[in-house]
């Protein structure tokens, strides 16, 4: 089990990626050399186009990839997408011109989602059912890992004289993609996906090997490879693998509608503004150091991260439910507080006004980060079947994929015009998704991943007999 978990490592720096990825820009955006040598940023229009472009590339895979990992394996899904990525930071090097960086972003966006999709899928296929939700629930907080990097990377590199105080940053990309590379060459395939393409000896030795230390007879393996084989069998008699499958019961019609609200709600709530304009919102306050700027931002990574991790612990003890509710009404909080601090700073130039602001934004990005961070991806991949997993997951990070395009092409612009009278905005938002999560989202803990499919379909094979609250029960006993 100690192996296995030091391979998974290879899932996890995929969230480091996207992490890193993800946070450049609004790092990028604080370097007054970066606008200098990208000719064409200086429009608020092009730079939120620029700034979108990473998302605009992940919807041009919303097909390509979770083909590519349904077809030849996760694995190959995250070769495939460190390949793309590498090529795209190395173009955006050499970029001199607006349209040259945002070709290159594009691309690195469509390799991204490969990456992503088919990390978080081998995760939690692959982990070891006792560990499988604090497992996925880690994956996303590993986000702010990558983050973190490009904030104090684009901080130390703003002191370099000349083009590397950004160009830097942009290198260290590469680091995170080879090493992605060289520990996805050892690490196993998804078993699930063994049994789905006729590997079934492969597939359950790979179970004995990592969750049972060798023991072929063990009880924990024997029903967990009974149930991928059930399930397999029954994908097969129903031909439920193709696109309209998402539509094709109302299991999955609710599986889908929770999959696009879930991921518009992770971006729609506020913390936009704050992942890639905090540069921006901080000059709204009076903060325009661009060091001050980078050291807040640096400091904010490592706060939400340590709350993410700490609420992914959480996840089997507290639920699914439970920290999704904590997180919005907490957000929601914070959001009327930093709106009237806003207010009070634009019509008076109150100083402790506008640092109360900055307070405020960390108090609800840590709100944020306790539900909206590790419990999604790990949500959406335990709700959909094995064999709608990667078309499931690519709907969820394709539907943030368009929120986030939206968000910053919007954002700049409605900063810029009226300021924090866009806050409100998220208030209503934030609202509207409190009502969606407590009376549509239902509860997933303490069940493994075959057993949750009976709280969207009818229970039909004959290995998930029982109610949820008896497995549950069974669970914990």
């Amino acid at each position: 089990m100690k192996k296995l978990n030091f391979l998974l490592l290879s899932s996890y720096i995929g969230a480091i990626t996207n992490g890193y990825i993800s946070s450049l820009i609004s790092n990028l955006i604080a370097n007054p050399r970066y606008f200098q040598d990208i000719q064409g940023l200086s429009h608020p229009k092009l730079l939120g186009l620029v700034t979108a472009a990473q998302s605009m590339g992940c919807i041009a895979a919303f097909f390509p990839a979770p083909w590519l990992s349904d077809k030849y394996g996760r694995r190959v899904g995250i070769i495939f997408g460190n390949i793309g990525m590498i090529a795209g930071f190395t173009g955006q090097i050499f970029c001199t011109r607006f349209d040259q960086f945002l070709g290159m972003r594009i691309l690195v966006g469509f390799s991204s989602i490969s990456n992503t999709i088919s990390s978080s899928a081998l995760l939690v296929e692959l982990a070891h059912p006792r560990q499988r939700a604090v497992a996925g629930a880690l994956f996303n907080t590993c986000y702010f890992i990558g983050s973190i990097t490009a904030a104090w990377a684009s901080y130390g590199a703003l002191r370099i004289p000349g083009s590397w105080s950004w160009k830097l940053p942009v290198a260290i990309q590469l680091f995170w993609s080879l090493a992605q590379l060289s520990l996805i060459m050892f690490c196993p395939e998804s078993p699930r996906w063994l049994v789905r393409h006729g590997q079934q000896e492969k597939a359950k030795s790979i179970m004995i090997r990592y969750h049972a230390n060798g023991l072929a007879g063990d009880e924990l393996v024997s029903s967990e490879f009974a149930r991928m084989c059930a399930s397999t069998a029954a994908e097969a008699q129903h031909n439920t693998t193709g696109w309209l499958a998402l539509l094709a019961t109302p299991g999955n019609r609710k599986r889908l509608v929770l999959s696009v609200v879930i991921a518009v709600a992770t971006q729609w709530v506020g913390n936009g503004i704050i992942s890639f304009y905090l540069a921006p919102v901080l000059r709204t306050v009076g903060i325009t150091n661009s060091l001050h700027q980078q050291g807040i931002n640096g400091g904010l990574q490592v706060y939400v991260w340590l709350l993410a991790c700490a609420a992914a612990l959480l996840c089997e003890k507290a639920g699914r439910r439970r920290l999704f509710l904590t997180s919005t009404s907490l957000m929601l909080v914070f959001m009327v507080l930093i709106t009237i601090c806003s207010a009070l700073y634009s019509t008076t130039g109150s100083a402790s006004a506008g640092y109360a602001v900055i307070v405020f934004l960390f108090l609800f990005f840590g709100g944020y980060v306790i539900g909206l961070t590790p419990i999604p991806i790990l949500y959406v991949n335990e709700i959909w079947p094995s064999h709608l997993r990667t078309k499931g997951t690519s709907v969820f990070w394709v539907s943030q994929a368009v929120s986030i395009t939206f968000n910053q092409f919007v954002n700049p612009v409605a900063i810029d015009k009226i300021a924090w009278k866009y806050y409100l905005v998220y208030i209503g938002v934030l609202v509207a998704v409190i009502n969606f999560i407590f009376f549509y989202v239902p509860e997933t803990k303490g069940l493994s991943l075959e057993q949750i499919s009976s709280i969207f379909d009818p229970v039909q094979d004959v290995t998930v007999e029982l109610s949820v609250s008896d497995v549950r029960r069974e669970n914990e006993a």
